[in-house]
């Protein structure tokens, strides 16, 4: 391959895996990260630190490339408190598409989330046509939901033409910052769970969304959304694989949504007090009560080859890549 590919929030989770994934099918690749580069070290690629708020940045990382990946994004389950969230995932993306515009880029492949549409209703199925979130919704949702519309507001020109990925919940390895979930995971993996809470979620593995972003590049059409998930699991279900593949205990006892959101001005006050990330939130309750069983991923298994692999292999593989970085035992 002789493309040279541009990849924004090249170091989170799905970004580093984006560029090892590119390198793997030979194309040249431009990351940007901004302040971690722990997750490219020992790549080969060109590593730019810069920011998708700063427009000179994102010139010096496009320049060349024929295709843009943009991953870069805050992803919160905690509110907006300083507003970063909103800016970073609105403002960026209209910065990557008129840079990539001013540059002569042929195509943006951007990484929403299924966050930035209505779960609601959940008996009906949940495809690319559903409802934008409001203003009136959680901060980080509403973000990518405008994020998403600036990108596809400029569908009608001829260049960049832009494709658009949903994923769903994100897990495996490769996960140096441990992002929201993998922090999860290692609660349960050392005991710090007590309780469950109802619901689940549609989960899929990080490598198979990293396919699916890079078989957009070419198959994706113009203009398009297409749903990179996985499969929905309850949290008795998540608690049962991850007790099958650890071995450690997980917890049996359920909390209904009701007494958990109660107990929220608790578990905030506490993780004040510490300094450490909420047990749960407002949030992440709501993702699990009003997770999608039914998230339809046809259309991208269709046109992009998109797959997903078992459940327990991406839980394991976390575990396993977690032990091999010395993070866990």
């Amino acid at each position: 391959m002789n493309k040279t590919i541009a990849v924004t929030g090249a170091s989170g989770h799905l970004g580093n895996v984006i560029c090892r994934l590119l390198v793997e099918k030979g194309f040249r690749v431009k990351a940007m990260y901004n302040t971690r580069i722990d997750s490219l070290e020992g790549l080969p690629i060109e590593l730019i630190q810069g920011d998708v708020l700063n427009k000179s940045d994102l010139a010096k990382l496009i320049e060349g490339c024929e295709i843009v990946i943009n991953s870069a994004a805050i992803i919160s389950i905690n509110g907006d408190p300083t507003g970063m969230v909103f800016k970073t995932n609105t403002e960026g993306p209209r910065n990557v598409y008129e840079v990539a515009k001013e540059k002569g880029v042929k195509r943006i492949v951007h990484i929403s989330s299924v966050h930035a549409v209505m779960e609601e209703p959940l008996n009906l199925p949940f495809d690319e046509k559903r409802t934008y979130k409001t203003a009136t919704c959680f901060p980080y949702d509403y973000s990518k939901a405008q994020g998403e519309q600036i990108m596809l507001s400029n569908k009608a020109n001829a260049a960049p033409e832009v494709v658009v990925l949903r994923p769903s919940c994100i897990i495996g390895p490769f996960d140096y910052k441990t992002s929201e979930f993998g922090k999860a995971l290692l609660k349960f993996y050392h005991g710090k769970i007590p309780v469950m809470p109802e619901g689940g979620y549609n989960f899929i593995d990080v490598r198979d969304v990293a396919e699916s972003v890079i078989n957009a590049m070419e198959k994706g059409r113009n203009g398009e959304i297409y749903l990179a998930t996985g499969k929905y699991y309850s949290m008795k279900e998540l608690a049962s694989t991850i007790e099958k593949v650890t071995g450690k205990k997980t917890p049996k006892n359920t909390l209904s949504f009701t007494v958990l959101k109660s107990l929220i001005p608790f578990i905030s006050a506490y993780s004040k007090l510490t300094n450490t990330i909420p047990l749960f939130t407002t949030e992440s309750i709501n993702a699990l009560k009003y997770g999608h069983p039914g998230m339809d991923n046809t259309k991208a298994i269709t046109e992009l080859g998109h797959r997903v692999r078992p459940f327990e292999e991406s839980i394991n593989e976390f575990y396993t890549w977690q032990k091999s970085t010395g993070k866990i035992k």
